[in-house]
């Protein structure tokens, strides 16, 4: 039986995946939209490749809501705590895994699309303009060998959001990613968008 929401919520979960250019179909979920996630790790030499230029990428996103960046630091705790716990991800145990650490890096990525998706009032992966995930995290000085993105929108809490992550297995299975090692989170109140609340979770290895 579908249900409504007074305040509408959706999710979308993506890893970059060797020779996948598109985000899977979206399904519907309980909880709103959900992507099946995708995944990819760079070799030596595609990791020289990637462009190291941050200068100003972040000067926008530097100086942040102190709100904002609370609810960002909760989310981060949160997360960590589920992964010290284990978590069952789509009926798939996953055991205990050590904690992300924040990287400033993954978090501007992650501010910037937050910010962008509730300016620009739309909700997926790639920017209006075709800027992916990987683009954004590589300009943001982030050289990595593994990436993954989650991303929301409706969730008024840090608590809520991390719920509705954990309940989607793809979701889940990035959070309980053991070979990601770094997490920016990013979250953006935009006032008359379509959701009013907007989350990004960048994830990394370098």
């Amino acid at each position: 039986m579908n249900r409504k929401l007074s305040v509408p919520s959706i999710l979308l979960g993506v890893t970059l995946l060797a020779g996948c250019g598109a985000d899977a179909p979206l399904t519907h979920e309980e909880e709103g939209l959900v992507g099946e996630p995708l995944e990819e790790t760079l070799n030596g030499g595609e990791l020289q490749a990637q462009a190291i230029n941050a200068a100003a990428y972040c000067d926008d996103v530097t100086t942040w809501d102190p709100a904002w960046e609370n609810f960002e630091n909760q989310v981060l705790t949160l997360v960590n705590q589920r992964r010290a716990a284990g978590a069952t991800c789509g009926g798939v145990v996953k055991p205990k895994v050590g904690p992300l650490t924040l990287d400033t890096r993954l978090r501007c990525a992650a501010r910037k699309h937050s910010k962008d998706m509730g300016t620009n009032r739309y909700f997926a992966h790639n920017s209006l303009d075709g800027t992916t995930p990987w683009t954004r995290i590589t300009n943001a000085g982030y050289v990595w060998r593994s990436a993954a993105e989650n991303i929301a929108a409706g969730q008024s809490t840090p608590a809520a959001v991390v719920d509705g992550w954990m309940k989607s297995s793809g979701h889940c299975n990035n959070i309980m990613n053991g070979n990601l090692i770094h997490l920016g989170v990013g979250y953006a109140y935009v006032a008359g968008s379509p959701y009013g609340h907007y989350w990004t979770q960048d994830f990394g290895r370098q």
